[in-house]
């Protein structure tokens, strides 16, 4: 029985865009956006922020370092926050389906995000409980033990976590772990594997494809 959901964060539960965030950087530091990136890749600098090697002051020191921009501290949460825009739909159906069994986040990021969706996306630690970041794991996904490391920390076994992620790598790699996962596209589409698997009622033709969730029978 599935005792938890868990979804990933970037294009499933918030649009991700991160060319907002790479102009500003651009604008501030005088450098091209290509040039940007170079610099923030090197040495794996931005998949290892994930992996969890560097601390959110760590990250904050090299962002600064690499770009040669003095940021505040408050600027870069802001920063980070601006590649994301929760999807409501998606909000929707979680904080439903909240109302009768336990519904999360999962997703590869670093220790400044953290941070940021603290402070600029409430609403998201309202939802959603726990918010799972794979530098806390020091693996990211679709590395099997990341998928293996999370089933110990909710203390379940793997077949009792459902994962919704936009990646089919993610997928797969969830899968291999025994989890029961699936591709997300839509949040209609999100919610049909729910109902699949008898977590949410099925709507009626003309309700909103993200409404009505079932509810606990009474006892």
């Amino acid at each position: 029985m599935i005792a938890i959901v868990l979804l990933d964060l970037g294009d499933v539960v918030a649009r991700w865009d991160p060319s907002p965030r790479l102009a500003e950087y651009a604008r501030r530091s005088g450098l091209t956006v290509d040039e940007v990136r170079r610099r923030l890749a090197q040495d794996d600098f931005w998949v290892d922020t994930d992996r969890g090697v560097y601390s959110g002051d760590e990250m904050y020191a090299q962002i600064c370092a690499r770009l040669g921009v003095a940021f505040t501290r408050d600027e870069l949460l802001a920063l980070q926050a601006l590649a994301f825009r929760p999807q409501p739909e998606v909000l929707r159906i979680a904080e439903q389906l909240a109302a009768r069994l336990r519904v999360g986040i999962l997703t590869n990021n670093a220790p400044l995000l953290r941070e940021a969706v603290s402070r600029h996306f409430p609403e998201l630690e309202r939802i959603f409980a726990p918010i799972l970041y794979s530098f806390e794991f020091g693996h990211a996904k679709p590395a099997r033990e990341l998928f293996d490391a999370v089933a110990r920390a909710l203390a379940l076994v793997p077949r009792q976590i459902f994962f919704a992620d936009d990646q089919a790598s993610h997928v797969a790699g969830a899968r291999a772990a025994g989890w029961d996962a699936v591709r997300f596209e839509s949040a209609a589409q999100l919610r049909v594997a729910l109902v699949e698997r008898g977590l949410v009622a099925r709507a009626p033709a003309h309700a909103d494809p993200a409404g009505d969730v079932q509810k606990e029978p009474s006892t």
